[in-house]
């Protein structure tokens, strides 16, 4: 065998070896992220389950609409909120801005 046989041979297998590697640690990265936005989920499934049940209590009524209710509950306030929370405000605000995103309004 030649000389760059045996050297292109154990490149492929270092470069093997260092995909598999990093996959791993994506793969980790990934479960602990998973186990940080769902914490009660096990696995992509019922993550993906978690998300659909949040975004539909988001909308009205299941007819897709938004429902500024739902995303001050979601983010921790309500009307005259407190610091933490969303003001009425603000929720009025970012309901505003949707709508004119959803009905193709002007563009910065």
């Amino acid at each position: 065998m030649s000389t760059w046989v045996i050297i292109s041979w154990v490149s492929v297998a270092i470069l093997t070896g260092v995909n598999i590697f990093v996959f791993l640690k994506m793969k980790n990265a990934s479960e602990q992220m998973l186990k940080m936005a769902f914490p009660g989920a096990k696995d992509m499934t019922e993550a993906v389950s978690q998300m659909q049940k949040m975004m539909g209590s988001m909308g009205a009524g299941g007819k897709g609409g938004f429902n500024p209710a739902a995303l001050a509950g979601m983010m921790g306030g309500g009307p005259g909120a407190s610091k933490g929370g969303v003001s009425e405000a603000q929720l009025k605000a970012a309901t505003d801005m949707l709508k004119k995103m959803q009905q193709g309004g002007p563009k910065r």
